[in-house]
């Protein structure tokens, strides 16, 4: 059974999307809650997907600037839409007490954090 606190800081660290603070919230709670492998799982995966979106958000804006124009803003917008709407979705996995994987990027937190 997961603990009421340990959903919590797993939807915050979902959440931080929200809060501003897209990498820095989870990031720090990965590093406090080790001992937790709930919240340890859900701040790796929110953290993956923060850096993921991140980089692919100033990739298109810098090709929407720079090559292509304001045919890029489309996709950067879906982009933000869709990010959005996975955070929303792992913050209510989340707080039901269910381990969330984001698609595509959850490869990429196994491999970067080393779990299990």
């Amino acid at each position: 059974m997961v603990l009421p606190e340990s959903k919590l800081m797993g939807a915050i660290c979902h959440g931080s999307l929200f809060l501003g603070l897209p990498i820095l919230v989870p990031l720090i709670v990965y590093l406090l809650k080790k001992d937790d492998e709930f919240v340890n799982h859900h701040a790796r995966e929110s953290l993956t997907m923060h850096i993921i979106s991140l980089l692919l958000g100033v990739a298109v804006g810098i090709l929407c600037m720079v090559l292509i124009g304001l045919l890029l803003v489309i996709p950067l917008a879906i982009l933000g839409l869709v990010y959005a709407v996975f955070a929303i979705v792992a913050i209510i996995k989340c707080l039901s007490g269910e381990y969330y994987h984001y698609p595509i990027t959850s490869k990429y937190a196994d491999s970067w954090f080393n779990s299990k």
